[in-house]
């Protein structure tokens, strides 16, 4: 995992019946933000795609790698400044074989930042 422990760390992490649910911080001082942005930080796109992986990943304890994405759409801006705990909630809609489907959000109490659905491989 390349931004666990690093960019975003993680509060809470409960899976029970297909359902994944995080609670993670963000570093507002991560490096990454100097150039995204200096003082007005904005998580990109990219890395919040990650973090969804890498929670999915967490909760299963196997390596995963994205295989197809169904939808994705970045709602809002996410500034850690003013939002550096965020929920991520996943939906596991079908786990076989060495694939994982999820439909997934990034939120927080007033506002939803990314919700997303992808199927990744299961590459131990």
């Amino acid at each position: 995992m390349i931004l666990k422990d690093n960019f975003y760390t993680i509060n809470e992490l409960e899976f029970v019946e297909n359902k994944i649910q995080a609670s993670i911080k963000i570093d507002s001082n991560h490096s990454i933000f100097e150039g995204h942005f200096p003082n007005n930080p904005i998580t990109p796109g990219v890395v919040e795609m990650e973090i969804v992986k890498e929670i999915v990943s967490e909760a299963i304890q196997k390596t995963l790698k994205m295989s197809k994405m169904s939808n994705c759409k970045f709602l809002a801006i996410l500034n850690p400044l003013n939002s550096s705990k965020v929920n991520v909630k996943i939906d596991v809609l079908e786990q076989e074989n060495n694939r994982i489907r999820i439909s997934a959000q990034i939120l927080d109490q007033q506002t939803v930042y990314l919700k997303i659905g992808a199927e990744y491989i299961i590459v131990e």
